[in-house]
């Protein structure tokens, strides 16, 4: 493992980092600066390509950009990256940073232009460098997997769900190796396919307003208290919500891996949407990993 090197998944909710043993997570979340926080000195305000913004907890609100695409992770990658490297302290820019860095199946085709943006750039005044190694989100996890739970042995076949909030990529090995044929992305099936439905359900039910936010962690806890009194009824629907998903997941998504997946020796469920199944029963194939939210990162310094 090379420990100079800071790990970093950008993704569309959260970004997650692995930093010399250390593991933290943050709203992949940007947003314009108002005058107002900056003189109470209440946030970091980064002057970046001619605007000010703030990054992370302090930038989740309604003004908040959208992580919907590429062009997002495109545009602001250089003030996350640079963030995160504010928060670990590794401001030192006489040398380029060594960067570990995930990048979504269906923005593959980026990758390059992608390692090119977060190389070199500009942020209050300051140029920052970075050697940026890239790697497809999901292979984190089977190295992870590999390495820490499997004595660094590969079986013949292996496949990684990894579920993201937007997106499910799927990445099939054969003898140590990933097979380009039988490795893609299905964007708008992650969390958000079974928090948004839930939400609507709780907002429906109880004439209440709640944020994707609070559903998931309703969803994640698997019952609620409406004026102080347990709700059997969400706690049935999770259930249900959790079997739909299942069954939506293996007999339409995934469809076309189906066959992959049942030949494969191990199965690893990775991302923090593989929580939202942990009380569902799979086969026998299908592995679960220590810390599955910070597989990916975890996976990628032992790269």
């Amino acid at each position: 493992m090379d420990n100079s090197a800071i790990a970093i998944d950008i993704g569309r909710s959260f970004t997650k980092v692995y930093y010399k043993g250390k593991k933290a997570k943050m709203p992949s979340a940007v947003c314009f600066s108002t005058d107002v926080g900056n003189s109470f000195g209440e946030e970091s305000v980064y002057d970046f390509e001619g605007d000010k913004y703030l990054v992370g907890s302090d930038a989740v609100s309604s003004e908040a950009f959208t992580t919907s695409d590429y062009k997002y992770i495109e545009k602001f990658s250089p003030l996350i990256i640079h963030h995160i490297l504010e928060k670990f302290d590794e401001r030192d820019i006489s040398r380029p940073i060594e960067l570990k860095c995930g990048l979504a199946i269906n923005d593959w085709a980026h990758k390059d232009e992608y390692a090119a943006r977060i190389s070199k750039f500009n942020i209050n005044g300051k140029t920052i460098e970075v050697n940026p190694t890239i790697i497809p989100q999901g292979v984190g996890s089977v190295i992870d997997w590999v390495e820490n739970q499997n004595n660094g042995v590969y079986p013949d076949r292996i496949t990684v769900l990894d579920i993201g909030n937007d997106t499910i990529n799927v990445i099939h090995y054969q003898d140590g190796k990933p097979v380009r044929k039988h490795i893609s992305g299905y964007v708008g099936h992650g969390v958000i396919s079974i928090i948004r439905p839930f939400t609507n359900y709780l907002e429906n039910k109880f004439s209440l307003t709640f944020s994707d936010q609070e559903a998931n962690k309703i969803f994640m806890n698997g019952s609620f208290k409406y004026n102080g009194i347990e709700q059997i009824e969400v706690a049935e629907k999770i259930k249900e919500i959790q079997s739909q998903f299942v069954k939506r997941l293996f007999n339409s998504v995934l469809i076309n891996d189906k066959k992959i997946i049942s030949l494969s020796d191990v199965v690893i469920l990775s991302g923090g949407g593989s929580l939202l199944l942990k009380d569902i029963e799979f086969p026998p194939n299908v592995v679960k990993l220590e810390d599955p939210v910070y597989s990916n990162v975890i996976g990628f310094s032992l790269a």
